[in-house]
């Protein structure tokens, strides 16, 4: 393999365009999950195999039988896999924020998950309270000019049992 890549200016190429290629995919990947959710990360790398089938129906009716997919009978049956496929992912992660929510419409079927969801916003609005409660504990343990500490009324004695006598001196 490694005589092939070395001796075919060819493979040369087809390795570099490929290795570009991933290498940008994977960025754009982590762009998406940066600046959207991985939500919408695994929502859109589901259109990966529904871009590769559609060229390849393109390539072969447009640019050349010799490449390509036809169009056959089961197409139908890839359309559908792929319809469930992305019907999955949608609703997967719900009721984060890109997700279909199942509360009885009627794509939903029926299906009415609404209690789930409310106790699911509770819990996140909760953690939002203790990040918020816990960021405010943090300031005020960082207290500078404290009172306790530089107060004249409090006697060279009381600081020097307290230990912070030494700071005044």
């Amino acid at each position: 393999t490694w005589a092939m890549i070395v001796n075919s200016r060819n493979i040369q190429l087809a390795f570099i365009i490929y290795f570009f290629t991933i290498f940008f995919y994977n960025l754009f990947a982590v762009l998406v999950t940066f600046m959207l959710s991985s939500v919408w990360h695994a929502i859109l790398d589901n259109f990966r195999p529904i871009t590769v089938w559609v060229t390849d129906l393109f390539i072969f009716y447009f640019i050349s039988p010799l490449l390509g997919e036809v169009w056959t009978k089961y197409s139908y049956i890839q359309i559908a896999g792929m319809a469930v496929l992305l019907y999955g992912t949608a609703i997967y992660n719900a009721p984060n924020e890109g997700s279909l929510s199942l509360e009885g419409q009627w794509w939903a079927f029926g299906i009415d998950l609404s209690d789930e969801y409310a106790a699911i916003r509770r819990e996140q609005e909760e953690e939002e309270v203790d990040a918020r409660w816990e960021e405010k504990r943090q300031q005020f343990k960082v207290r500078t000019r404290s009172s306790f500490i530089e107060s004249p009324r409090i006697s060279v004695h009381t600081q020097a049992l307290r230990g912070i006598g030494a700071q005044h001196n």
